[in-house]
């Protein structure tokens, strides 16, 4: 995808990388959702379900990000849902999520 500023490349969170990705992910959930989060949140999800967390970046700058979750429900089927999801206000509206 192709914004003003450039071309939005996605990635899956790296566990290799956790200390800029954690921090990252971090500060744009703290700026752009109103529910603010213990850094043992974000470990809790990124660490049991890091697979489910994916990035989009603008060059080097995070734009959006998405943490999800997945576990057995009490039927035995999968549940998923969507922990996080949050966009730079600035990057809204431009379909970044499709």
């Amino acid at each position: 995808m192709t914004t003003t500023q450039g071309t939005i490349q996605y990635c899956a969170y790296d566990p290799s990388r956790e200390v800029s990705q954690l921090e990252a992910i971090r500060s744009m959930i703290s700026t752009d959702l109103s529910e603010p989060y213990s850094i043992y949140v974000y470990r809790y999800f990124l660490y049991q379900w890091g697979d489910l967390c994916y990035m989009a970046y603008d060059g080097d700058l995070l734009v959006g990000v998405v943490v999800g979750k997945l576990e057995r429900h009490r039927g035995g089927s999968l549940r998923g849902y969507i922990a996080m999801l949050a966009t730079k206000k600035e990057y809204r509206g431009k379909g970044i999520g499709m």
